[in-house]
């Protein structure tokens, strides 16, 4: 059983919902039983990237007067350990509650966009296994995981995901439209800016998390790796 209550845990997962910049599915949650570490969450697009929440025992220094005599005096506290932080790309921060620690958790999406966008060099799915297999395949196509589209292959994705575009656009009486298409044209900007194993994966789950992808899926799934392996190294 995880250190932390449930309701802390679906607190977590709420936060990760509430996302407009990125899907649960992004990322991969820990709640081990046992250790320092209560909570961790490791973006899949990059492992580098994670949002860790520990218990860790700390020295603070006492007083002026008590010092002479005491030194210094051991403290539990926990801390958020958020990669990127604000303004370092590894940052530990100091909270009263788990509460506090959860809060910070919007921040840390905030900043790891940020980071995929401008950086040049740097248990709501179906179906776990279905994520880790293509990450795996992701791993495979895309070793570096920092490499980038280059100008034709935006160009032939574009091209791509504006046929479907044009194809969903075409369907009638169907009310996740709307939805499919915000997911297109958000893809389509992120291809700018994302590496390739990240956009690929964000792709995919939201593929999925579409209205269960009824649309997308039946249009894209099966062709899913191959269109990987075309832009793959």
């Amino acid at each position: 059983m995880a250190q932390i209550r449930n309701s802390k845990m679906q607190d977590i997962k709420h936060k990760l919902n509430e996302s407009k910049l990125f899907s649960i599915n992004d990322f991969k949650l820990k709640f081990p039983n046992s250790g320092d570490i209560l909570v961790e969450i490791i973006f899949r697009g990059s492992s580098k990237y994670l949002f860790r929440i520990e218990e860790n025992t700390v020295y603070n220094p006492l007083t002026a007067t008590s010092l002479a005599f005491s030194g210094q005096k051991k403290e539990k506290v926990l801390q958020t350990i958020q990669k990127p932080g604000n303004s370092k790309n590894y940052e530990v921060h100091d909270h009263k509650n788990i509460d506090t620690c959860i809060g910070e958790i919007s921040d840390w999406l905030i900043n790891l966009d940020e980071d995929l966008k401008y950086e040049s060099v740097f248990d709501d799915i179906n179906n776990i296994s279905d994520i880790d297999e293509f990450e795996k395949k992701l791993d495979e196509h895309f070793p570096d995981e920092t490499e980038k589209f280059s100008n034709i292959e935006k160009e032939s994705l574009l091209e791509k995901l504006n046929e479907l575009q044009k194809r969903i656009e075409k369907l009638e009486d169907n009310q996740e439209i709307e939805k499919h298409i915000e997911v297109i044209e958000k893809s389509k900007k992120e291809l700018q800016t994302y590496p390739k194993k990240s956009w690929w994966l964000k792709f995919y789950n939201r593929v999925n998390n579409t209205n269960q992808g009824l649309i997308l899926i039946n249009q894209l799934k099966e062709n899913f790796m191959k269109l990987v392996e075309s832009f793959g190294g």
